[in-house]
């Protein structure tokens, strides 16, 4: 029997952590998509500083801009703060504990974290829906304020997909498996 036909072929696990892999890599992009938000404010910013400098003439809705680009830039990073568990912690009450007892703990964070992505979702789902029916502009552009929900929905069901990889991959480590995902890195483990 030759080497090859030993190995062990790819299955349910291949395949999830294939899977997972694609939805990390979605998260990362999504991520950086948002750092190209803030660096395009902090563009619009320091362009609308410097006309207001120099020639008295700045950009008139740098203000509205501002408000409308964080609020989304803020949901894009919420997923791959999941992800790689950059979310705010307390590791003082978690440093002496086993790893199980850590393990423990990060399902039981990844549990709230699919739970609080799911109302965030559904509330902010309610607010798409009324300022749908009730149309609302900024002052200066006339920009609708329903246009933010489309890509703060998507950051959302992106932040409950990556709390169902941590809530899985907690499962993993206290089954003593390895994670899918890097805690620290968000990069699939290969």
């Amino acid at each position: 029997m030759s080497q090859e036909a030993s190995a062990p072929q790819p299955g349910a696990t291949g395949l999830a952590a294939r899977i997972v892999m694609i939805l990390a890599a979605a998260i990362r992009y999504w991520a950086l998509l948002g750092g190209l938000l803030i660096t395009a404010l902090a563009l619009l910013t320091t362009y609308s500083a410097l006309a207001k400098l120099l020639f008295d003439a700045p950009f008139a809705a740098d203000y509205e801009l501002a408000k409308y680009m964080t609020a989304i830039a803020i949901f894009t990073f919420l997923p791959y703060c999941q992800l790689t568990g950059a979310n705010v912690t307390v590791d003082i009450f978690t440093e002496g504990m086993s790893a199980p007892a850590k393990a423990a703990m990060a399902m039981f964070s990844a549990l709230f974290a699919v739970a609080f992505s799911i109302l965030l979702l559904r509330q902010m789902y309610f607010g798409f829906q009324s300022y749908m029916r009730f149309t609302e502009v900024t002052p200066v552009l006339k920009l609708p304020i329903w246009t933010a929900f489309p890509p703060i929905l998507f950051s959302l069901f992106l932040l409950f997909v990556a709390a169902l990889v941590t809530l899985v991959d907690g499962v993993r480590v206290m089954r003593k498996q390895e994670p899918y995902v890097h805690p620290f890195t968000g990069q699939p483990i290969e």
